[in-house]
């Protein structure tokens, strides 16, 4: 039961013992049940009393919750971006096959953005190319986001921007990093700045040493540090990564067989690491090996193979924290991979319409930063505007 509505019993008293003082259960028991709800429901709960309110507010709870729910391997979504219509949906991957179902979900619509990655439930969508102002930084189970601008640092004329998002773990801190490329007197010069949401500014970094990025925003990020493709000394192909801790960029060699493979290969974060997924098909049977990076030795290293996977996958894309694997066959189907029992499901993602979404790990968090606005659903004439620059976008392309 919750505490008893008594004002005297709020003050002078630490938030988590006061929310919790007047309960049957022990202060334990009732933190690791709430802790244990989903963002729905704690938000529901917020209006049963006061003490609770102010308690599912406090940094303490907050981690705490992320510790408990958000980092529980069964509650693991996945949330598919399909840019040029500007649709998103949500599936919880870890439900039974029939309940399986993708809910559409309202994203911040400041101008045409793109989602650079995600960190403990917060989203970074940022616009492409370097026609950007800023970013948004989006709670997608709070329905809150806030606009980022970008600093005033004197980038004249950028000719290519790209960004990356991280989070700093010891320091509770999510990161947005900028880099620009200038060309001045037919050479390339970079620099590089970080956004730090717990000084809610913007800080320049030194680069250490030149690189040229392939993408507009990080290729993917993996405990809570973002990484690029990129060339360094012309024609040397390497991955660029962001220590979100340390504030510096380092190198990190591709694995060898990443160009010369025959199939398709695809960087991920494997349960924490740097991980590369090598998928082959014979007979329409699917082979995968597991390769996972080495930091301390910087080789990779071969951590498991998985085999006689049935149906033809071209690619795996994406690795949850439970393990599964979701995938894309030939035909354009997409699946999920239980490596612990070999079982392999379809998932329907937009019924009878095949198109190239970008996927996402996604767990709800409670995170929340300090002047955060709510998402407005979306109007006629903003789906519109949507579809106006969608193919826009499309005739660039």
């Amino acid at each position: 039961m919750p505490p008893e509505r008594n004002a005297s019993q709020i003050k002078g008293e630490e938030p988590i013992s006061d929310a919790t003082a007047d309960c049957i259960f022990p202060e334990e028991i009732m933190l690791c049940i709430l802790t244990r709800l989903p963002v729905r429901s704690i938000l529901r709960l917020k209006s049963v009393c006061k003490p609770w309110h102010c308690l599912f507010s406090t940094p303490q709870f907050i981690k705490m919750h992320q510790g408990q729910f958000s980092n529980d391997p069964q509650n693991q979504s996945v949330i598919f971006y399909e840019a040029k219509a500007g649709t998103m949906y949500l599936l919880n991957i870890i439900e039974p096959n029939e309940n399986k179902k993708p809910t559409s979900i309202l994203y911040p619509e400041n101008f045409n953005m793109e989602i650079v990655g995600c960190c403990n439930g917060l989203f970074c969508l940022g616009s492409p190319g370097s026609l950007g102002l800023g970013v948004d930084l989006w709670n997608p189970a709070l329905k809150l986001y806030k606009f980022i601008q970008f600093s005033r640092v004197n980038f004249v004329d950028p000719m290519i921007m790209s960004l990356g998002f991280g989070y700093d773990a010891g320091e509770d801190d999510f990161k947005v990093v900028r880099i620009v490329w200038v060309k001045k007197d037919e050479i390339f010069v970079s620099g590089a700045e970080v956004y730090s949401v717990n000084s809610d500014s913007w800080a320049t970094v030194d680069l250490g040493f030149q690189f040229i990025v392939f993408e507009n925003k990080n290729d993917l990020i993996v405990n809570g540090n973002p990484y690029w493709f990129a060339v360094i000394d012309v024609d040397d192909e390497v991955l660029v990564c962001f220590d979100v801790t340390k504030s510096v960029f380092k190198i990190v060699p591709l694995p060898v067989f990443y160009l010369g493979q025959d199939g398709p290969v695809k960087l991920v974060d494997w349960k924490g690491n740097l991980g590369a997924l090598s998928c082959t098909v014979e007979y329409e049977v699917s082979y995968l090996d597991v390769w996972v990076f080495d930091d301390g030795e910087q080789i990779w290293r071969k951590n498991h193979t998985f085999g006689s996977i049935k149906g033809s996958v071209d690619m795996f894309t994406l690795c949850v924290k439970n393990g599964s694997l979701l995938g894309e066959k030939l035909d354009g189907k997409r699946i999920v991979f239980n490596p612990a029992n070999g079982c392999v499901e379809e998932i329907v993602v937009d019924e009878g319409r095949k198109r190239p979404f970008e996927v996402y790990g996604y767990t709800e968090s409670l995170t929340y930063i300090k002047g955060m606005k709510q998402v407005k659903g979306r109007n006629r004439k903003s789906k519109r505007k949507r579809k106006i620059i969608g193919l826009l976008m499309s005739y660039m392309n």
